[in-house]
C-alpha cells in the first residue's frame, strides 16, 4: 500500500478539493444572506481543511499540534456541520452554537486525561464516537424534515450522512477488537487506513457538493411555489390551478367537478369600507375556503374576488354539497372594519365532469354560467348546471338552489 499511498499527500489534496467547497459555499452565503446554513457549512469546511493539514504533518509538528489541536478543530468541523444542517430546516434555537462547539470541548476536557493522550485506540473512539452523535443527529433533522420539503438532496443527504455514521461505528468496533499499536505517532500507509480515507474523501466531497444542490434546490422549489402561489391569499393561481385540473381531467376514468365562487358586493365592500377591508375580506374567504376542501381537492383565487375549488373525485351532487357548506361558512364570517362589520355572502356555481366531458373549458364554461345564475337570482346560493336544458333556455328551472334565508 505504501507504494501507491503516501497518507500525507493525499491529506493534502482532499484538503485543497475542501478548500474549493469551502469558498464555494461562501460565495453562496454571500449572494444569499438568508441561507446562514451556507456560512456554517463553509466554515466547517475551512476547519476540516486545517484539520487536514496538521493531520498531515503528524510527526513533523508536536504531537499536541497534530493529534489533540487537530482533532478538537475536527470536531469543531462537525459541530459547523451539524449547525448547519440545523439552520437548513429551521430548528437551530439560541443554545445550537453550544452544542456545535460542544463537541471539540468534551474533546478537549478528555484530552486532559493522559491515559485518553497516550492511547491511540481510545482516542479513535472516543473521536468517531461524538462525530457520531453530531451524524445521527443531522440524519434525524432530515428525515423529519423531508416531509416538509421534500428536495431529492435531502433524501440522499440523509443516505450519505448516514451511512458517513455506521461507518464510525465500524472504527470504533475495529478499534476494540483489532486495536493498532498504541505507540503509532505518524499516520501508517496502512490498507485499513487508505480505505479510511478513501471513504473520508468520497463522503467529504460528495456531501459539499449536496449542501451546494440542496440550496439550489430550495431557492428553485420557493421561486415555484411564488410563481403558482396568489400572494394575498395563499392558495393557487389561476394559471397553476387551470393546468392541474387540466392535468387531472386528461387522465379520464373518474368523476370530478369545478366549483366556481364570487364573493357577493365585493365591489361595494370596496367602495364603502376601503381596499384594506376588501383584502381582508378576501384573505378570511379563503382561510375558509382553504380549510374546507377535502383531500385531493384544490383551490385557488382565479380573479378579483372569484375563487374556485377542483374536486377531481366527487359527483355534480356531492360537489354541490361542498359548496352548500362552503356558502354557510361564509355567510357566518365577520370583518372587522372602521366603518363598522363587514358581512359576507358568496354565490357559487358547480359543474361536473359527467355532464360537460373532459375538456377543462367545457367545464369551467359551465360553472360559470352556473355562477352567474346563482348570482343573477339574488345571489347566496348555489346553482348547478344542468346540460339537459338548451344553452339558450337556462333559467331558474334548471338549476338547484340553496338559499340562505
Amino acid at each position: 500500500m505504501g507504494e501507491f499511498l503516501h497518507i500525507p499527500t493525499l491529506f493534502f489534496i482532499l484538503a485543497a478539493a475542501s478548500c474549493c467547497i469551502c469558498v464555494s459555499l461562501m460565495l453562496t452565503w454571500a449572494t444569499s444572506r438568508g441561507e446562514t446554513c451556507a456560512l456554517s457549512w463553509g466554515a466547517a469546511f475551512a476547519l476540516a481543511v486545517l484539520t487536514m493539514i496538521l493531520v498531515a504533518l503528524r510527526g513533523q509538528v508536536p504531537h499536541v499540534l497534530s493529534v489533540t489541536i487537530a482533532n478538537a478543530v475536527l470536531l469543531a468541523s462537525f459541530g459547523a456541520l451539524w449547525l448547519g444542517y440545523r439552520q437548513f430546516i429551521g430548528r437551530a434555537g439560541r443554545a445550537a452554537p453550544w452544542m456545535a462547539g460542544a463537541g471539540a470541548l468534551v474533546w478537549l476536557a478528555l484530552s486532559a486525561v493522559s491515559s485518553l493522550f497516550d492511547d491511540v485506540n481510545i482516542r479513535a473512539s472516543v473521536l468517531s464516537g461524538i462525530e457520531l452523535v453530531y451524524l445521527l443527529s443531522i440524519v434525524a433533522g432530515l428525515v423529519r424534515h423531508h416531509t416538509e420539503e421534500p428536495l431529492p438532496s435531502v433524501g440522499l443527504t440523509a443516505v450519505l450522512v448516514g451511512t458517513h455514521a455506521a461507518v464510525q461505528v465500524y472504527w470504533i468496533a475495529s478499534a476494540i477488537v483489532a486495536p493498532i499499536e498504541p505507540a503509532t505517532v505518524v499516520l501508517p500507509n496502512s490498507l485499513a487506513m487508505g480505505l479510511r480515507f478513501t471513504e473520508s474523501s468520497i463522503f467529504v466531497v460528495f456531501l459539499g457538493l449536496l449542501q451546494l444542490v440542496m440550496i439550489g434546490q430550495r431557492s428553485e422549489r420557493r421561486y415555484r411555489i411564488v410563481s403558482e402561489t396568489d400572494s394575498l391569499t395563499g392558495l393557487a393561481n389561476r394559471g397553476h390551478f387551470f393546468r392541474h385540473v387540466g392535468a387531472a381531467m386528461s387522465q379520464g376514468g373518474q368523476p370530478g367537478a369545478l366549483i366556481l365562487f364570487d364573493i357577493d358586493h365585493f365591489k361595494t365592500i370596496n367602495d364603502t369600507h376601503g381596499h384594506p377591508t376588501g383584502d381582508r375580506a378576501l384573505v378570511a374567504f379563503a382561510f375558509g375556503l382553504a380549510a374546507a376542501v377535502p383531500a385531493g381537492g384544490v383551490a385557488a383565487r382565479i380573479g378579483g374576488e372569484e375563487f374556485a375549488l377542483f374536486l377531481p373525485e366527487a359527483t355534480t351532487d356531492e360537489a354541490a354539497e361542498v359548496a352548500d357548506d362552503i356558502r354557510r361558512m361564509t355567510a357566518n364570517l365577520r370583518i372587522a372594519a372602521a366603518s363598522g362589520t363587514v358581512r359576507l355572502t358568496v354565490s357559487c356555481g358547480v359543474a361536473g365532469m359527467g355532464e360537460t366531458g373532459s375538456d377543462v373549458q367545457n367545464l369551467h364554461a359551465a360553472a360559470d354560467r352556473a355562477l352567474y345564475l346563482a348570482k343573477g337570482n339574488g345571489r347566496d346560493q348555489v346553482a348547478v348546471h344542468c346540460p339537459s336544458v338548451a344553452e339558450g333556455e337556462m333559467r331558474l328551472d334548471c338549476v338547484i338552489t340553496a338559499a340562505a334565508h
